[in-house]
């Protein structure tokens, strides 16, 4: 039987999803959206579903790494993991795997992503989730 993070991934690539979440070998979200905006729904909505799972994503920056922490993610692999993300999976002793480091996360516009931005210099995981969750309210997702 495969085991959850290769069932993420080969989710991911079969349905070029942008987010893949499995949990004891049964998918409990692909999503396509663009950015964080489906991993903002699941966190407003029902981030039950990630507690020991394992999530495949297309990118992977701080920010989604503070939310993997706080909702205890077990595993994540990654096309392109930043390396603030990078640091976040590893004090938080989660499993990781990736293809692509970058030294940050573009934007939609060039510069950095607003949500990398928002939490680069916060150390403290329970204040950068609540200004995430702060911003993702504020923009309507979820």
């Amino acid at each position: 039987m495969l085991d959850d993070l290769t069932i993420a991934r080969k989710v991911l690539a079969e349905k070029s999803a942008n987010i893949v979440v499995v949990r004891d070998g049964m998918i409990l979200f692909t999503g396509w959206s663009k950015g964080l905006r489906d991993l903002a729904k699941i966190t407003l909505e029902s981030p039950g579903i990630l507690y020991g799972s394992s999530i495949a994503d297309r990118i992977v920056g701080k920010a989604a790494a503070i939310i993997f922490t706080v909702n205890g993610v077990k595993a994540v692999y990654a096309l392109t993991l930043s390396k603030h993300a990078l640091r976040e999976l590893e004090r938080s002793r989660i499993e990781f795997h990736y293809e692509r480091l970058v030294s940050h996360i573009e934007g939609p516009s060039e510069g950095i992503c607003p949500f990398e931005k928002l939490v680069m210099d916060i150390i403290d995981y329970n204040e950068a989730y609540r200004r995430l969750i702060e911003r993702f309210r504020e923009l309507g997702w979820g």
